[in-house]
């Protein structure tokens, strides 16, 4: 009997073949997968609750650059002790880290050689990844905000103990045991319902807190401010004396109590009230010395020399005050600094290598605005700053919170897409203007945001935003001169320069009527560095979403009122390369900026808005337009 010719194959062998044959079907599905994927996320990824598998990586940046917009502009609640309180994420410093989201998207499936993708894309055929929104909030913001939580929202705050001044003379508060929330857990749990997709009141950990003074060590410093207040002090030099009789020496007294490392009640004078005593006899001690100064006259800068003299440091005195207090004979010596340099001095001037304008950039606005108060402060504030060699300059670090009470007026501010008046509003023509001048004048840039929408008065793609206290603009002098930036303004124009060196090479630039220009005035020695710089065509062109209807009370049914305009989304590619004497590459950078789409908005009478059940009057057809506000493309930012 012959055996068919089939079933001559050991099983083995054919278990084998069937094997590879499965093996290469799919190895050629994920082959034919990875060539669909070519520049897009791989696989079905998910981050928070927006999906961008499948897309292009700068489609997936517009998505995330819109959930950053989305998260950082919504606030969140939490509850403290039964109470709920909210916190807006700008006030805790919320940043969201959308380009580390982006790398790390990116990277799913690519990562490791291509056994390891290959069985990553295998296990991930009908899994999706879900990505958490990455970022974080700033340690100093969320220490006021927890401070302000546990004074006015649990109200038993620590009492650690103190000395203080009741009718002139020291008196004691003793310690008593508070409630406070716990810092560290509160934070971890408000970073995370920050970031969170879909956040609920979550309450935040309180614990009782134990002051570590006691009653013996309050009573023991009321002792020794008894003692350092009851006389008076006297200062010798030369012979004289200047004294400091009990009434001053109580005005000038200062108690801060400790907490932290050793703690302790800490006796001080302060030095600015000592030094109001010291003015009237200051001309019988002291010449002052004066300061060195630089002067800039048109696009030169200069040094004014300063000079010598002689002063009383109040510092020292109050030093000096406190040490005697504490001696039998209470007398001690008047700290004078004879021929003492100026605080700035001639030669450390000098030292700093600044010699030309290095860059200057000019950008223009209307007249008379709210907006225009703000810049102009602001330029004020950052007016002859100098940042040293290797040093880092933070508008917000340097200009501190817009407030009303440093003259910061009400002015738009675009927020979640919508322009509203905020103290300050408007100062991101100042940030744009600046980093223009320190994009063209070659120095590092550290940290910018691009407004998430597009403004015609600003360079497409080379251009800042700021906000208190995120986003900032933070550059960084890279060079081993130091560098001053000096800021000039008009009632339609602000003006920032940066004087350095940079081996004698100026430009000046300006953005007007959606034109930037760049002119070359010195081109420098061989060590200048050259900026050369390019803007992509736009890409990634977005619709705008559909528009939005708000019902008015009081609005006629024919009435419609535009607030703001339906705008296109796209993004650019912004490339900034520096070349030392305009030859040799320094460096190379590329980076995507978005801008977003934006819908039209109406304002309309209740019964028009669509999906809202309201029954007119009568049937009218709502015009495509009437009256209109503005847009974000006219006022703002």
């Amino acid at each position: 009997m012959k055996t068919h010719p089939l079933f001559r194959v050991h099983p083995l062998l054919a278990a084998v073949i069937v094997s590879g044959a499965v093996f290469a079907i799919l190895f050629g599905l994920y082959g034919l997968n990875r060539w669909i994927s070519t520049e897009r996320v791989i696989g079905r990824v998910v981050v928070g609750d927006v999906s961008i598998g499948g897309r292009t990586e700068d489609e997936a940046r517009v998505a995330l650059v819109a959930l950053e917009e989305e998260l950082v502009t919504r606030p969140a609640q939490f509850v403290i002790e039964g109470q709920l309180v909210t916190l807006m994420p700008p006030e805790a410093g919320l940043d969201v880290d959308d380009e580390g989201l982006l790398e790390d998207v990116m990277a799913l499936g690519r990562e490791g050689n291509m056994v390891y993708q290959f069985v990553w894309w295998l296990s991930h055929i009908f899994k999706t990844v879900r990505l958490p929104v990455l970022g974080d909030t700033d340690p100093e913001a969320m220490e006021a905000v927890l401070d302000h939580w546990d004074s006015e929202v649990i109200s038993e705050p620590v009492n650690p103990g103190a000395v203080v001044l009741q009718d002139g003379a020291p008196a004691p508060i003793y310690p008593e045991t508070g409630i406070g929330l716990d810092r560290t857990e509160a934070v971890e749990i408000i970073e995370a319902s920050l970031l969170s997709v879909d956040p609920n009141p979550l309450p935040l950990p309180s614990a009782v807190i134990v002051p570590q003074l006691t009653d013996a060590d309050i009573d023991a410093a009321v002792a020794e401010a008894v003692q350092l207040l009851s006389e008076p002090i006297s200062l010798l030099y030369d012979g004289r004396a200047v004294t400091f009789d009990p009434g001053q020496l109580v005005a000038a007294y200062v108690a801060t109590t400790i907490t932290e490392s050793s703690p302790q009640i800490v006796h001080s004078f302060n030095p600015e009230v000592i030094d109001t005593y010291l003015d009237p006899v200051r001309a019988e001690y002291e010449a002052e010395p004066v300061d060195a100064r630089f002067e800039i006259n048109g696009d030169l800068i200069l040094i004014i020399p300063g000079s010598k003299g002689t002063r009383i440091d109040e510092s020292e005195a109050a030093m000096k005050l406190l040490q005697a207090g504490f001696t039998s004979g209470r007398v001690g010596a008047l700290p004078l600094v004879e021929d003492a340099d100026p605080d700035v001095t001639t030669e450390e001037l000098e030292a700093l290598g600044i010699e030309q304008l290095v860059s200057s950039f000019t950008t223009f606005h209307a007249c008379c605005e709210n907006r225009v108060v703000n810049i102009q402060l602001m330029a004020d504030a950052v007016d002859m700053a100098i940042v040293l060699p290797g040093r880092q300059f933070s508008l917000n670090g340097f200009v501190g919170q817009r407030t009303p009470e440093k003259g910061y007026l009400p002015a738009p501010t675009i927020i979640a897409g919508e322009l509203e008046d905020t103290i300050g509003g408007g100062v991101s023509q100042f940030a744009t203007t600046m980093y223009n001048a320190v994009y063209w004048g070659g120095y590092q840039d550290v940290e910018h945001k691009p407004h998430s929408y597009s403004f015609n008065r600003y360079p497409e793609g080379i251009e800042a935003t700021i906000n208190w206290r995120v986003p900032d603009l933070v550059f960084r002098n890279d060079t081993d001169k130091a560098i001053l930036i000096d800021t000039q303004y008009t009632d339609n124009s602000i003006t920032i320069r940066i004087f350095g060196d940079n081996d004698a090479r100026t430009v000046m630039g300006e953005h007007r009527g959606g034109q930037t220009t760049i002119d070359v005035i010195s081109g420098g020695g061989p060590d200048a560095v050259w900026v050369e710089s390019s803007v992509s065509d736009r890409f990634a062109i977005t619709g705008p979403p559909p528009p939005q209807y708000r019902g008015v009370p009081g609005f006629g049914l024919e009435q419609v009122h535009v607030v703001q305009e339906e705008r296109t989304g796209w993004s650019v590619t912004v490339t900034r390369r520096l070349l030392l004497g305009g030859n040799d590459l320094i460096s190379e950078q590329t980076w995507t900026v978005v801008y977003l789409p934006q819908p039209t908005i109406y304002e309309v009478h209740p019964c028009k808005v669509p999906g809202r059940e309201a029954t007119c009057p009568t049937t009218t057809t709502i015009p495509p337009s009437t009256t209109t506000s503005g847009g974000t493309g006219t006022s703002g930012g």
